[in-house]
């Protein structure tokens, strides 16, 4: 991960302080699925999962509340920076780590932490599926093979197993901003606006690889 906000490296360093909690990649795709959930989720229903670890019982160990204080702030202000990155097209990019011995990107942590908020609203992602947007169609599907993949819950022949793991760190980010904007669209209380035009599986992929979209984000 290059070009960090300084913040980041303190969050790095009390997430691993903590028995249970969640790595820092796993902590951002958490909080980028919370960000762009269909539903809202409340603080009070995602931050006690922060460190539950996998067995669900896991509790914050902190010396003071002021410290605990401190964390959380780190935590919501990496919140508000995916945030933020989201209302810039284009700008979105998940923290994924890097092997350092073979230089491999590792998206599987993220995808794990993504998963996790997903699960908080199950009912959201379902509207999206019910919808007719083939794009976001696309978005889900990869983003749920990966997590399967990650599991061991997919096999995948040696050439699928290569192509999303080269693929997957450029297809996330596109995939999050396509959730993102069809969470704007649909927002009840947003006012009336045009819809934008559904992608057809002939038509330009919206990513800008400048391939039909069947044989780009459309592919699965």
């Amino acid at each position: 991960m290059e070009s960090e906000p300084a913040y980041l490296a303190t969050l790095d360093r009390q997430l691993l302080d903590q028995p249970e909690a969640m790595l820092l990649s796993q902590l951002d795709g958490f909080l980028t699925g919370v960000v762009v959930s269909p539903d809202l989720i409340t603080p009070g229903r995602w931050i006690p999962l922060i460190w539950a670890g996998d067995e669900g019982d896991g509790e914050p160990e902190f010396d003071t509340e002021e410290g605990l204080r401190a964390f959380l702030g780190l935590v919501m202000t990496h919140y508000h920076a995916i945030i933020d990155s989201l209302a810039h097209p284009g700008a979105y990019a998940p923290l994924l780590e890097t092997d350092t011995r073979s230089g491999e990107t590792l998206w599987e942590m993220w995808i794990d932490g993504f998963a996790q908020a997903m699960a908080l609203s199950p009912g959201g992602w379902a509207r999206i599926e019910a919808d007719d947007d083939a794009g976001c169609h696309a978005a889900l599907a990869g983003i749920r093979t990966l997590r399967d993949f990650a599991d061991g819950h997919r096999d995948l022949d040696r050439q699928e197993e290569d192509r999303w793991d080269a693929e997957a760190p450029d297809l996330i980010p596109i995939w999050v901003e396509m959730l993102h904007q069809w969470r704007l669209e649909n927002d009840p209380h947003r006012p009336a606006a045009s819809r934008r035009a559904k992608v057809g599986r002939n038509d330009p992929c919206p990513c800008g690889s400048g391939r039909k979209y069947k044989k780009c984000c459309g592919v699965n």
